[in-house]
């Protein structure tokens, strides 16, 4: 018969464990990163039905400033919160790029895609359901 004591020392041996025997411990998954709130920064879309002649807006002309600094404004035109012929020439260019080959409205009215590309900063106060 085996003695106890023996036993007992074999059965602590293989109940420990050495650092470099053990299997490193999983590192935590990273949290899932969620998609920052921009309702603050950008102003939402208004709608195709917004862009029209005889607007006046602050809107236009937030669009008309990023529009110009993208390199979209006629030379020497200042877009201004008028909607103009110059703001849908902008916008016509604008929308070009993001659709090269004709794949695309490329009316010069913005749609809501390229208003979500070109950010506009925010003029108009955020909704109270923001």
């Amino acid at each position: 018969m085996p003695d106890p004591k023996q036993q007992d020392e074999t059965a602590a041996r293989k109940k420990t464990v050495s650092p470099s025997d053990a299997t490193p411990a999983a590192a935590p998954e990273p949290a899932p990163v969620e998609a920052a709130d921009t309702s603050a920064l950008y102003e939402p879309y208004p709608g195709p039905e917004f862009f029209h002649g005889g607007r006046y807006s602050p809107i236009n002309a937030a669009a008309g400033a990023r529009l110009t600094h993208e390199g979209h404004a006629p030379q020497g035109k200042t877009l201004g919160p008028d909607w103009t012929t110059a703001h849908r020439a902008a916008w016509q260019s604008y929308q070009k790029t993001l659709r090269p080959k004709g794949g695309g409205d490329t009316s010069g009215i913005p749609d809501e895609t390229a208003w979500r590309q070109l950010k506009v900063p925010r003029v108009s106060p955020p909704s109270k359901e923001s």
